[in-house]
């Protein structure tokens, strides 16, 4: 019988694999993602991922960020036609949007949905669950005869309490696989020890996981990738590298292994490589050298406000126009205020308004977020658009601003999860709860 095994391929994505089964996890290997405002430290070409797919028996997607479900990926005309002839089976959390789902669906794609916490056997010996966390994330538990193993990805799993609870209901770990550095915007540029401190807070969860959870072995991933538009850059200077995680958890009761791409080990003897650190040394090392991604072109006043126009129609069509209006009445809640937004390329500043639309005032130094043209269009062309601004981080914005930007842009993110905001929504308290919790750690680390 052989042994279990895991390939790591890149970023987010492994291949475990245990006789018949190899499950892929998260496939991103090349291009740029939320809106040009990511890269990968080290892309892969068309013919390794064949290569890669032609040892697969399933494919698991954690969640609909573009770094772990890339439609450019499913869409590429090869790697389709592999998938479907050899009838590789998608696995996916269940939605109530069911976006992810109907789109591979509808490309021809085998996909399974699974209920958050069902078990499934995959054949006698491999056993999996995908458990559902926060807003959209999700995690998946692999069991091996002797064997087991969690890749939390990006599941914000930080408080000690939560960790508990998820080992009541879960059990104890083997190996675990989990997120090393921040991925999102860290209170800009002059804010870097935002910065510092969520890294080493990153840190500080992935030794919580570990031994809360007992794990044995700790696989950390999914933040091999670097901020790659010139209004980003900044961020990377206090990413954490896989030397800062090595001399973090030196001394640990777990063992730490940054694995590098192609690097295939033994799931039950685990061991840290030395040529593996050395690369993505490198790779680190030669951030200032890599590609910069810029938004070049300018996006109209008119362009904008014809895409607003749009943007508005879906928000009404999905919210309750009545509960907006009432709540912007509200001046204390600060939801749904008319805001302050500065152009960076047209060197404008913009009062911005649902139900107004957007039109220019006095240009002075105040404003509640700077973003370039591009970005707000993003926001009025995608659901998710605000949301993917708050992780490629490409603006700026003071506490205040932040709160009164997410408080009105952040309605388009709530429906691209399939939530609307309507009064039967104000009964619905965990989710409340969940924004608020998020919007608040951030807000009290910004200056």
């Amino acid at each position: 019988m052989k042994s279990p095994t895991i390939e790591f391929i890149n970023h987010a994505s492994v291949i475990i694999s245990y006789e018949e089964i190899s499950i892929l996890t998260d496939p991103w290997y090349n291009g740029t993602a939320f809106h040009d405002g990511w890269r990968l430290l080290y892309d892969i070409d068309d013919s390794r991922i064949i290569d890669i797919l032609k040892k697969i028996s399933h494919i698991y997607i954690s969640h609909e960020h573009p770094d772990h479900f890339n439609v450019s990926f499913f869409l590429n005309k090869k790697i389709k036609e592999i998938i479907i002839k050899k009838k590789i089976e998608i696995l996916f959390q269940k939605t109530d949007d069911k976006r992810v789902f109907t789109f591979l669906k509808e490309q021809g794609f085998l996909i399974t949905e699974l209920n958050s916490n069902q078990n499934i056997k995959i054949n006698k010996n491999v056993e999996i669950q995908i458990i559902k966390f926060g807003f959209y994330d999700s995690c998946l538990i692999v069991k091996i005869p002797n064997l087991k193993i969690l890749n939390l990805n990006d599941c914000p799993m930080r408080d000690l309490n939560e960790i508990e609870n998820f080992k009541n209901k879960n059990g104890t770990f083997d190996v675990l696989l989990t997120q090393f550095s921040y991925a999102a915007w860290k209170g800009g540029i002059k804010n870097k020890n935002f910065r510092e401190e969520s890294a080493l807070e990153k840190l500080k969860s992935i030794e919580n996981q570990a031994n809360i959870l007992k794990c044995k072995s700790v696989i950390p991933f999914a933040s091999f990738i670097y901020f790659s538009n010139e209004l980003n850059f900044y961020m990377n200077d206090s990413i954490n590298t896989p030397k800062t995680v090595i001399n973090f958890f030196r001394e640990k009761i777990f063992s730490t292994i940054i694995l590098s791409p192609g690097e295939i080990q033994n799931l039950n003897g685990l061991k840290q490589n030395q040529n593996s650190i050395n690369f993505w040394n490198e790779q680190y090392d030669n951030i200032a050298l890599k590609k910069k991604d810029k938004y070049s072109q300018t996006i109209s006043l008119d362009s904008l406000k014809i895409q607003f126009e749009k943007y508005k129609r879906n928000i009404f069509k999905k919210n309750s126009k009545f509960l907006i209006l009432i709540l912007s009445k509200i001046k204390i809640m600060n939801i749904f205020q008319s805001i302050k937004i500065k152009l960076l390329d047209h060197g404008k500043t913009y009062r911005y308004s649902i139900f107004k639309g957007l039109y220019e005032i006095d240009s002075t130094h105040e404003y509640d977020i700077k973003m370039h043209s591009q970005s707000l269009l993003f926001i009025f062309k995608n659901e998710f658009g605000f949301d993917t601004l708050t992780v490629n981080g490409c603006f700026e914005s003071s506490k205040n601003g932040f709160l009164k930007s997410t408080n009105t842009l952040a309605i388009g993110s709530l429906n691209s999860m399939g939530l609307n905001l309507n009064f039967s929504l104000i009964f619905q308290f965990k989710i409340i709860y969940l924004f608020l919790k998020k919007l608040k750690n951030v807000l009290k680390k910004i200056k």
